[in-house]
């Protein structure tokens, strides 16, 4: 008989009473507790799309080390309002800025970062210390950045376990010998990523070509980042971490929890925030920065987003690591945490006309066939409004021309290296940790690939999540999904089910994170290109990261790499 999934659980705990989802004293002492109030109960809705879109600064250079161009950048905690009607809230960011600066950086220009942690010993939210890393004599806070889809050594990769405490720095070098893409940059402290990803360390690095600045792409003021999170904050306005269960119950502070979903969407550091926009074609950098939220995105001219919407069509014209092969239309698009996305949108003939970014994922995504709704779902996150005059003597901007990428051949891979993605849960089906393969990131090592070598990576997901898969060092082509029989799984087994479905077009190029459905296996083809040493894979559901659902790997020097050939990227 087929064991019951944690889905299957929950639906019938919903029917009995509450007290039998959080039993045993601890979770019954937080039933007791009464809820914190949020801003949203304190002082009603608050009123939407009345500030301005913050636009973050580019961070310049202070000078050269050698032939990289070096920069400076301190990590500090400082105040900032997040809506003009609300008091200032204590944040942490890069250089005094949340989402922190923009690094503008050319292929073939190395450049070096000197990152200090000038933050205070204490932390903005209570650290669970029975995580792995985050027990003592590890200090409160530590950091270590990651440049989340850089080809980079080991060393400045920012690995976990490599973090530093207030008062100390390191150097990372960044060679930026791949091609343009939309990378970004955050914490990735061992035990508190996820907090000190709420608390505000991530922003935008954009790496450059030849290739991409002769096209004719939107620039200037016509290329704007976006950074989607979600966020609640209290009656004072101040930030509130407070992860639950699967159910969607609270957890006490400082307590571990399988997600968290805010209650106001943040777009660069703003509560539903505005763009005034000209009549013409605009490039968006979008990054979902969100510690558990998907967002699946659309334009919406309906003035209402209960109405039926009115979707405006735009095109992607990059993913995770570069260009599409060709520009994809589309009308709605679906990002997860870490993933990026390049855009093309033409606000020609909607002169006067106002465009609300709205987002229609469930949360948790894919959604739970629960009772009713535990997460509060955000429906509208900024609005574009078309009301600013075409600038005198405008240049006229198009789409990109095709791109061919390297055809995919997988019979070439030399290993083929299965990911079972489960959770550990208690007698209740609550989820105590999330693993790959069922271990945790201390375990020793597993996986060795060679330098040079191509494979084939199947993440097979037995969980009710998805989980977008991050790989560090690589760019990686997605070449299927598929589902399969749960039950023979279970009995040692693995049986496909149904056909096999290619890539949607928006995920078709190069990527860093995919996302791997529930009860369903995603196979990707990567090849092990720049640098040997220790790396990681993980889940990007910050929660699911923390506790455990990552593992190192060490790509190891291969001798018959020069016969391997390259992948042109």
């Amino acid at each position: 008989m087929r064991s019951r999934t944690r889905r299957e659980f929950l639906k019938s705990c919903m029917a009995s009473a509450s007290a039998r989802l959080l039993a045993g004293p601890a979770w019954a002492n937080a039933l007791q507790q009464p809820a914190p109030k949020n801003i949203l109960q304190m002082s009603g809705q608050l009123p939407r799309f009345i500030d301005p879109l913050p636009i973050p600064h580019r961070i310049q250079p202070c000078g050269k080390h050698g032939d990289a161009l070096l920069y400076r950048v301190r990590m500090i905690e400082f105040e900032k309002r997040l809506h003009s009607q609300l008091p200032p809230a204590r944040v942490w960011g890069y250089e005094g800025q949340y989402p922190g600066p923009i690094f503008e950086a050319l292929r073939g220009q190395p450049i070096e970062v000197e990152w200090s942690n000038h933050l205070p010993e204490r932390h903005l939210f209570p650290v669970d210390t029975r995580i792995h890393g985050a027990s003592p004599p590890a200090p409160e806070v530590r950091t270590v950045p990651h440049l989340h889809g850089s080809r980079t050594d080991s060393h400045s990769d920012g690995l976990p376990e490599n973090w530093f405490p207030p008062g100390r720095s390191v150097v990372y070098r960044y060679p930026n010998s791949q091609q343009a893409a939309t990378l970004w940059y955050h914490d990735h402290a061992l035990g508190i990523t996820r907090l000190n990803l709420y608390a505000g360390l991530s922003g935008f690095y954009f790496l450059r070509d030849q290739r991409q600045l002769s096209m004719n792409l939107p620039a200037g003021n016509y290329e704007i980042p976006l950074v989607l999170q979600d966020r609640t904050l209290d009656e004072r306005g101040q930030l509130v971490y407070s992860p639950t269960l699967d159910d969607g119950s609270k957890l006490p502070p400082g307590v571990w929890g399988p997600q968290f979903f805010g209650e106001l969407p943040v777009i660069n550091g703003a509560v539903y925030p505005h763009l005034d926009v000209e009549p013409r074609r605009y490039r968006l950098r979008l990054l979902n920065a969100a510690n558990t939220r998907f967002f699946r995105l659309y334009l919406n001219l309906a003035s209402q987003p209960t109405y039926v919407p009115r979707l405006v069509t735009f095109h992607q014209i990059g993913s995770d690591g570069g260009f599409l092969a060709d520009p994809s239309p589309l009308q709605k698009l679906l990002l997860a945490p870490a993933e990026r996305a390049d855009l093309i949108v033409d606000f020609s003939g909607l002169e006067g006309r106002t465009v609300t970014l709205s987002n229609d994922a469930p949360a948790p995504y894919p959604g739970w066939d629960v009772l009713f709704e535990t997460h509060p779902q955000l429906l509208e996150l900024m609005q574009f409004r078309v009301v600013l005059p075409v600038a005198p003597a405008a240049k006229t901007f198009s789409l990109p021309p095709s791109l061919p990428l390297p055809p995919v051949h997988p019979e070439e891979a030399v290993v083929t290296r299965d990911f079972v993605l489960s959770d550990r849960t208690d007698a209740q089906g609550r989820s105590l940790a999330m693993l790959i393969d069922g271990k945790g990131y201390h375990d020793p090592v597993t996986e060795f690939p060679k330098l040079g070598s191509f494979e084939k990576w199947r993440f097979i997901n037995i969980t009710d999540d998805s989980h977008p898969m991050h790989v560090h060092l690589v760019q990686f082509r997605i070449l299927e999904r598929r589902g399969f029989d749960f039950g023979a799984f279970l009995n040692g087994r693995l049986q496909f089910v149904g056909i096999s479905r290619p890539p949607a077009p928006g995920e078709s190029g190069w990527k860093d994170t995919a996302v791997v459905n529930p009860h369903e296996v995603l196979t990707i083809l990567i090849r092990f290109e720049g640098y040997t040493g220790k790396y990681v894979f993980h889940c990007h559901v910050a929660e699911h990261e923390d506790n455990d659902m990552m593992r190192p790997y060490v790509v190891v020097a291969n001798k018959a790499d020069s016969s391997i050939r390259s992948t042109g990227i």
